[in-house]
């Protein structure tokens, strides 16, 4: 059986590794994913990404997709909020399966409301987020709008996130994609626990 490997992205200005590269394990879905790819086997890749730069994101996550076929890897994407339109778009570039918690579907449209922000959430590290940022995301959103191949897609929602419209997405989504909503939660999604047997499924079974 081949191996796996579950390239994870995090979500708008967050982090899933401290200044000393050790996984911030005090976010819920990181320490469950953690676990859960060490019981199972799973190589998990998680760096952290700078959203003003999605061109170059794309690049490097496409040099480590490679680095992993060359190690006979079977590889997924996945991620949170502005990662879960990341997996979107890496699984249309590679081929590869996506699973997309509580995804950010028009970043042009939803990260305007970030313009002005001035540090990392989760590092406290300076940083600044500009128009030129949100509009860069126009391009990538038009791409996968016209890709017609059939993407592998599982979309895990918490109902109760009130950062994305979480209808939107499931209106959306509902007859293109694997869509799992979970009542209540938040933008953080509270149930990656329950999703687990899901994101087995999705990662085992083709």
């Amino acid at each position: 059986m081949m191996k796996k490997a579950i390239i994870y992205l995090h979500g708008f200005n967050s982090a899933s590794l401290n200044f000393r590269g050790d996984l911030l394990t005090n976010k819920e879905k990181l320490l469950v994913m953690q676990e859960f790819c060490l019981q199972k086997d799973i190589i998990l890749y998680t760096p952290n990404v700078d959203y003003r730069d999605f061109q170059g994101i794309v690049e490097d996550m496409l040099f480590q997709w490679n680095q992993y076929l060359d190690q006979s890897c079977d590889v997924i994407f996945m991620g949170s909020s502005m990662g879960g339109f990341t997996s979107e778009y890496l699984a249309m570039k590679t081929g590869s399966k996506a699973i997309m918690i509580n995804p950010a579907i028009t970043p042009s449209k939803l990260l305007p409301h970030f313009i002005g922000v001035t540090e990392n959430y989760e590092t406290g590290q300076p940083y600044h987020w500009a128009s030129n940022d949100c509009k860069q995301y126009t391009k990538f959103e038009k791409e996968l709008e016209s890709n017609h191949q059939r993407l592998d897609r599982t979309i895990l929602l918490d109902l109760g996130d009130v950062l994305i419209d979480s209808e939107n997405t499931l209106l959306k989504y509902q007859n293109q994609a694997n869509v799992i909503c979970y009542k209540g939660g938040s933008h953080r999604f509270e149930h990656i626990k329950q999703a687990l047997p899901i994101i087995e499924k999705v990662i085992f079974h083709s």
